[in-house]
């Protein structure tokens, strides 16, 4: 088996990384097309109401079907998925055609427990809303030994 030696540069990525960076910031456009993942697009508010967590999410192009949302104690898990894809009708002729594919994930802890109970989400307007009730606190009981 023959040994591959890959050369490279020691600061060209660096530069390169720097500049590109850079001149995003300043709003010119790249020489090369960066995309962000998905998952980065997918903006989130989290507010704490006394009694319950409101959490918005950013899910733009997602139907709400294709929504899900997992709740295990303090964690809350969200996915979605975006597809479009342009229809032709019998007797046209397609020319050009262009899909769009996105999914989204969010995982994250709150300080406390939540429970399903009571819980609400709506979706409105590429938004998704929800509305999760905190666990009540356990109290702990003294016994008394007789």
């Amino acid at each position: 088996m023959a040994n591959l030696l890959v050369r490279r540069e020691p600061f060209g990525s660096l530069f390169d990384e720097f500049f590109n960076d850079f001149f995003a910031r300043a709003g010119m456009p790249l020489a090369r097309s960066v995309e962000l993942p998905a998952a980065a697009r997918a903006r989130m508010d989290v507010v704490d109401k006394n009694d319950r967590y409101e959490v918005l999410v950013d899910l733009p192009g997602v139907k709400k079907e294709d929504i899900q949302v997992t709740i295990e104690g303090n964690r809350v898990a969200i996915a979605a998925e975006s597809k479009s894809a342009n229809e032709v009708k019998e007797g046209e002729r397609l020319i050009h055609s262009e899909r769009y594919a996105a999914s989204y994930a969010r995982s994250f802890e709150l300080p406390v427990e939540v429970t399903e109970q009571g819980a609400e989400a709506a979706f409105e307007n590429g938004v998704l809303r929800l509305m999760l009730p905190k666990r009540a606190a356990v109290t702990s009981k003294r016994l008394t030994i007789r």
